[in-house]
């Protein structure tokens, strides 16, 4: 089994730093190795500065709506807290990476978050399933710890081979350097 490693926040708010942890990590890596994925951004109203949002970011650039506080349409999505879920919108961008990743010699899967929200597509759940079937290679974060459990996040958590590493302000700089080291000597990468 390929090691495989997480970010978590557990018992802490959002906003801790996981992302940026993320990007921090896949931009040191991406000079050693081939990697795709995605992560996920905060979407802030102009001059308010008040969150309205989230979008899904691939590694190569390419952006998409995630979910919305209030969205300009009246089409029915699944609801997170306070936001809709745009579930094709993220489909679209992010299933490619995951189904096709094997083929175009992805050497790390970097997917930031496997949530609530990135859950609410029982085609995304399907396609997390398979990459954890081929056993690739992957950095994943996933949420805090929440009242209701996520079948998925249990069992990235309990993959053989999987390192947890809890984020907190405090620790999220030397994070980088720690995660970025273990993943290049654990051999995971050609």
């Amino acid at each position: 089994m390929q090691p495989s490693f997480s970010a978590s926040s557990s018992g802490l708010p959002p906003g801790v730093g996981k992302t940026t942890l993320v990007r921090k990590i896949s931009s040191k890596l991406g000079e050693q190795c081939k990697l795709q994925g995605f992560y996920t951004e905060e979407v802030r109203a102009a001059g308010k500065g008040q969150r309205i949002g989230f979008d899904v970011v691939t590694l190569s650039g390419k952006r998409g709506i995630l979910a919305r506080e209030r969205p300009l349409d009246n089409l029915r999505r699944p609801k997170v807290g306070k936001y809709l879920v745009y579930v094709q919108d993220f489909e679209d961008l992010t299933l490619p990476l995951l189904l096709d990743g094997s083929q175009s010699g992805c050497e790390l899967l970097v997917i930031d978050e496997v949530g609530k929200m990135e859950l609410q597509s029982k085609r995304f759940e399907a396609a997390m399933a398979s990459v954890l079937q081929q056993q690739r290679p992957m950095l994943a974060t996933i949420p805090q710890a929440s009242r209701q459990s996520l079948p998925l996040v249990e069992r990235l958590k309990s993959l053989p081979g999987a390192v947890i590493y809890e984020v907190t302000k405090g620790n999220r700089d030397a994070l980088v350097n720690a995660i970025t080291e273990r993943i290049t000597q654990s051999k995971l990468l050609a």
